[in-house]
């Protein structure tokens, strides 16, 4: 199965079902639950249309709403399509990032109206980035403008081809680091050019690809939270955010957690959102118990009595969960001194889009959290057993001090 899914269709549109179909499919894309909002709307969509220059800026919809609408009405040919992404290949590469499925888009647009015959310069389209778990897309809808009498129907030829050079589009750019860092040398893989080479052919060469897409990095750390919370999840901690930082205007001294126990209600409350955002995130919850297990894993070499592991292993599950509110407390009190100290007007959409970089950056840190002590605890491992090694030997041998000779073998 390819790891780009591309789909391009027309909708008869002489069926009366079209013009119902289209008629609120550019709400569904702008405001989808899944979609990336734009840095100054409460939307997703952005695109390029000659009547709305600035779609991506602007929040009210209802002129290129109508526009569509009449569109359909008038029994224009208008294209659907999406562009999809496994979930690991979209985070390796940096498709979370809705400019960058924008480039990667418009600058295939050239081609796209090579294609189907028709001047680049009457190509127009809307689209919106979803972020759905497991396939991470580009959603769009493409027309021509002054060329409505045409054959609507997209070949499956074409559509192949488009895939296959979006396939190259999208992987083209990582494939050399990936190719030096698998160490390919010792294959006789090493020089520049045969790289490049290879790299013009990407799509055409499956088996190149799918050694590539063998090398897989742990992509759990830039997993983002925002993708995983709806937007009244998000929308109910910027409120309470928002709420503190009223809160804070009054606290004197340092806004560091350690420092406000003086405060107990101020505490309380920033208590409150972290337990809010690990409740609302699973993702968070998973990163949380993998930690906490790891701090577990630890005891067992410490405790051979099973009952008092087990109370140890409460004890250590209740200080990680400690830790972990204190820590995400911390974070929490660093957007917030940022937001006091600021010169700059605040909107309410800007409050919104840095509490989801608050959010990443919680479920990066839990990540890093949970594998550095799960590094720990491999090491830990490692010399304890060398170490019980070691006391094996030295049992073995007092054991047989007194033989007649050693058997050393057994040592």
């Amino acid at each position: 199965m390819s790891s780009v899914f591309f789909e391009l269709e027309t909708l008869n549109p002489n069926y009366r079902t079209t013009y119902f179909k289209l008629k609120d499919y550019a709400e569904y894309l702008a405001k989808s639950e899944y979609a990336i909002r734009n840095e100054n709307t409460t939307h997703g969509l952005f695109g390029r249309v000659e009547q709305f220059p600035n779609i991506q800026d602007e929040e009210d919809l209802d002129g290129i709403k109508n526009f569509i609408t009449n569109l359909a009405k008038d029994k224009k040919p208008i294209m659907r399509g999406v562009i999809s992404l496994k979930e690991i290949d979209a985070t390796r590469l940096g498709y979370y990032d809705q400019e960058k499925w924008k480039n990667l888009f418009e600058n295939r647009l050239p081609k796209i109206a090579e294609m189907l015959n028709v001047k680049y310069e009457n190509l127009q389209y809307v689209g919106a980035v979803h972020i759905e778990d497991g396939h991470p897309h580009f959603q769009f809808m493409l027309w021509y403008k002054n060329e409505y009498k045409r054959d609507y129907f997209v070949h499956y030829s074409i559509k192949n081809k488009l895939r296959l050079q979006f396939t190259n589009d999208i992987f083209r750019e990582n494939l050399l680091p990936i190719y030096q860092e698998k160490d390919f040398s010792k294959k006789r893989i090493t020089t520049e050019n045969y790289l490049l080479n290879q790299l013009k052919n990407v799509s055409n060469n499956k088996k190149f690809l799918e050694d590539i897409l063998k090398y897989e990095r742990n992509f759990e750390q830039t997993k983002f939270i925002k993708h995983l919370l709806k937007d009244r999840e998000v929308k109910q901690i910027v409120d309470l955010l928002i709420d503190l930082k009223r809160e804070l205007r009054s606290v004197s001294g340092s806004i560091k957690y350690q420092y406000l126990t003086s405060h107990p209600e101020v505490i309380k409350k920033v208590d409150d959102i972290s337990r809010l955002i690990i409740a609302s995130s699973p993702q968070c919850q998973i990163e949380i118990e993998k930690y906490i297990q790891a701090k577990q894993k630890l005891l067992e070499f410490q405790y051979s009595d099973v009952a008092k592991l087990e109370e140890a292993k409460e004890k250590a599950r209740q200080d990680a969960e400690k830790e972990i509110i204190k820590m995400i407390g911390n974070q929490i009190l660093d957007i917030e001194r940022k937001w006091l100290n600021g010169r700059e007007e605040y909107t309410y959409t800007k409050y919104k889009s840095e509490t989801r970089n608050l959010l990443d950056s919680i479920i990066t840190a839990l990540y890093y959290q949970a594998e550095n002590r799960k590094k720990y605890n491999k090491n830990f491992e490692l010399k304890f057993k060398k170490q019980l090694s070691k006391q094996a030997k030295k049992e073995l041998a007092i054991k047989k001090r007194n033989a007649s000779e050693y058997e050393w073998e057994e040592l």
